[in-house]
């Protein structure tokens, strides 16, 4: 198919659109409205808590862009009866890839700068997939990844709306040009006259009103079931998002046919009803929603109908003398609206990176000066880079624009390969660190075994500051490997639940484990001792899913996890079968908050371990009925530092990751050993395994211990598996 479809002509096609052109070139109340979208995406992200819904704003960026990229198709339609791919693309090029791409380049840039290996290497891979607008994916499935999205939010991050924008023109401007074949081919029977030409272009509108109102209709419906159960994906999904870009596109199709304009043209209490409802619709948006709100789904119905009713209102030739267009017409509403794309590109960065740095949260005044940052970024890079690179006439040809999109991602790939090379030479730069050993450190008294004098002997060095070792496990460009593996049945995914057997297949006795991610990190060692010990294993363990007979929240939303209810029910069935010869029960407190008797959610630290007592307690009695032996293992220290962050912050020695367990934590953890204590559970305490003094280090020998701030690295489990057996009481199988 030719990139360019016409509607069939004997001579050039006539205008379809009226005379009275329905919207000006650049419209001032939409620049407006660009301004407001970003400034409330700013307020959300430097913290504002009362416009935490703030993110809204990128719904009313995606309504605006439907409008004015579809507006531009039609409009070429009208002009030309057809639409040229080619100049489609050659002007999203100028328009979003100059910017981006340096943006891209420069933000891996100050990573190697500011940042340690750990967090360059997986930067500069999110870049990557950001140059190639598949950001959103690579964030959907980090997002659902329970142990990744733990970790520290990825400095561009924020490149996903920009992905679902160019996914969404991927397919659009396709359906356009069907939609004109259609027409075309309906007009080509009756002949080839003006008239039929205009009868052709306005059959073309009514396919393409029709196909986009298909398409919205498809991805709000798909919005609305998936948002509930699966909000990370949903939130970052093209499939989730298209219809909000659908209602800005079939808006700019209706108020191209003029008849909108006509109805509207002379009424000017309903334009201002319009234009300051749909405000005040986008602000209650960022007033009343919050992180916890299930986004899209039906709530990003307000903030996207709002911004069409703004669009709507000032599509007239007297749109502009509302009182919402002035206001949104103001000189600097413009400017900020000029901007508005590098502001966006150049904020989120800024108030990431320094926090990585840090190590902690931006205070109020860090956060003001890099908002004021982003401002001074957001003016440079649209003069020097984003206007260039649109008006200037170097770049007008549609062949040498549309080499911008491989040059684009050419470039960013080529600074993410240098970064990631200097990132692992930064890794092990410098004289050679050996390994921490017992020989290196005092005599450790008789009564710890060889890996608790090792931790003790870690703890020592780190009190002494001793330099990182140079070759950890894993390298600190290798984070990721720090992950808790995936037992051989991976519960995640609800719709598929089967008994999978680990440890020993043909061992002739059955341990059974219960937990969520922190059972789950116990599973090399597990198995270890399983294989040793001649153990076949099920693992029923499911992240999140809290081993208490309680349901709790989903972690970071107040809504029940009801799946984990249901997860447990369906385990407890299976384990009755199973017959085990030892249970073992390992899990992680609740974090976020828990639901009493009455169906209140509760999140108070100190009412959370009231409930949780005999909400282990009765589990606890329940799993033990149907075994020979239940042992819970204490879980283990937590720490508010990352530790594979902390080891690679320029300058670091062990010294500086030396670490000490969370109060509230360890007092959570004490209510599971209290209530085991309470049914007669044994409880393996490896405590010693990750501390001594008081002081948890980072480092054990060479190992890290610690994937992030509660789990267990893959490495270090296998190294306690025998502590573990001894802890367990078990013996040789013989």
């Amino acid at each position: 198919m030719s990139s360019d479809i016409s509607v069939p002509s004997p001579a050039p096609a006539a205008p379809t659109t009226p005379a009275k052109a329905p919207a000006k070139q650049l419209r001032g109340d939409v620049q407006g409205l660009r301004a407001v979208a970003i400034l409330t995406v700013l307020a959300a992200h430097a913290g504002v808590s009362w416009f935490a819904g703030g993110f809204v704003g990128v719904d009313v960026f995606f309504v605006i862009s439907g409008f004015l990229i579809t507006q531009q198709l039609v409009g070429e339609l009208g002009r030309t009866g057809r639409i040229s791919l080619r100049h489609f693309y050659a002007r999203r090029a100028r328009r979003i890839l100059p910017a981006a791409t340096f943006t891209l380049a420069a933000t891996v840039v100050a990573a190697v700068v500011l940042l340690g290996p750990a967090q360059v290497a997986p930067l500069a891979v999110d870049a990557v997939w950001a140059s190639a607008f598949a950001a959103n994916i690579r964030m959907a499935v980090a997002g659902t990844d329970y142990f990744q999205a733990e970790l520290p939010p990825s400095a561009v991050q924020h490149f996903w709306s920009l992905a679902v924008e160019e996914q969404f023109y991927l397919v659009w401007p396709l359906v356009a040009l069907i939609c004109i074949v259609l027409a075309s081919r309906i007009g080509a029977s009756r002949g080839g006259g003006e008239r039929d030409v205009q009868q052709a272009s306005a059959r073309a509108r009514r396919f393409l009103l029709a196909a986009i109102a298909l398409i919205t209709v498809a991805s709000f419906v798909w919005s609305l079931v998936h948002t509930p159960g699966e909000a990370t994906a949903a939130y970052f999904s093209s499939l989730t998002r298209a219809w909000e870009l659908g209602i800005g596109a079939a808006l700019a199709i209706l108020v191209t046919s003029g008849r909108v304009i006509q109805r509207l043209g002379g009424t000017p209490l309903v334009r201002e009803v319009l234009v300051l409802g749909g405000l005040a619709a986008i602000l209650w948006a960022c007033l009343a929603y919050d992180e916890s709100t299930p986004f899209p789904g039906y709530h990003a119905a307000l903030p996207v109908l709002g911004s069409a009713a703004v669009i709507l209102a000032g599509a007239t030739p007297a749109g502009d003398t509302t009182l919402g267009a002035r206001m949104l017409s103001l000189a600097p509403m413009r400017a900020i609206g000029d901007w508005s794309f590098s502001l966006y590109l150049w904020h989120w960065p800024l108030l990431v990176m320094p926090e990585i740095v840090l190590q902690r949260d931006l205070t109020w005044p860090e956060r003001g000066a890099a908002v004021a940052a982003a401002f001074v970024l957001a003016y440079a890079s649209f003069r020097l880079v984003e206007a260039p690179f649109r008006e200037r006439a170097l770049w007008r040809p549609t062949r040498r624009a549309l080499t911008f999109y491989p040059v684009s991602i050419a470039l960013v790939a080529a600074t993410a390969f240098g970064g990631t090379a200097y990132a692992d030479y930064e890794a092990t730069r410098g004289s050679f660190q050996p390994a921490i050993t017992l020989a290196s450190a005092p005599a450790a008294p008789p009564s710890l075994d060889e890996q608790e004098a090792l931790v003790r002997a870690s703890v020592l060095a780190a009190r002494d500051d001793t330099p990182i070792p140079t070759e950890l496990r894993p390298a600190l460009t290798e984070l990721d490997s720090l992950k808790p593996g995936r037992t051989r049945c991976d519960y995640t995914d609800d719709s598929e639940r089967d008994l999978c057997v680990d440890g020993d297949p043909d061992g002739d006795r059955t341990m059974v484990v219960f937990g969520n991610s922190h059972a789950l990190h116990w599973v090399p060692t597990l198995n270890q001792i399983a294989k040793e010990h001649g153990y076949r294993v099920y693992f029923l363990v499911k992240n999140r899913c809290v081993s208490a007979s309680i349901t709790t929240d989903r972690g970071g939303e107040k809504d029940p996890y009801t799946e984990c209810d249901d997860f447990n029910r369906w385990a407890f069935k299976q384990y009755k079968r199973l017959d085990a010869d030892l249970t073992v029960v390992s899990t992680a407190p609740p974090i976020q908050g828990v639901y009493d008797e009455d169906g209140d959610w509760v999140g108070e630290s100190r009412k959370i371990d009231e409930l949780m007592h005999p909400a282990y307690a009765d589990f606890l009695r329940r799993v033990d009925r149907h075994t020979k032996r239940t042992v819970l293992i204490r879980d283990i220290q937590g720490f508010d530092t990352n530790a594979g962050t902390c080891l690679s912050r320029p300058g670091a020695t062990l010294g500086d990751c030396l670490m000490g367990a969370v109060e509230s934590r360890e007092r959570s953890i004490d209510v599971q050993v209290r209530a085991a204590e309470e049914v007669g559970v044994d409880v393996a305490d490896m405590s010693s395994y990750f501390c001594w003094d008081g002081s948890c280090p980072a480092v054990v020998g060479d190992t890290i211990t610690h994937y992030d701030g509660t789990h267990m690295s893959r490495q270090y489990a296998p190294q306690l598996a025998e502590p573990l057996a001894r802890r367990m009481g078990l013996r040789a199988h013989g």
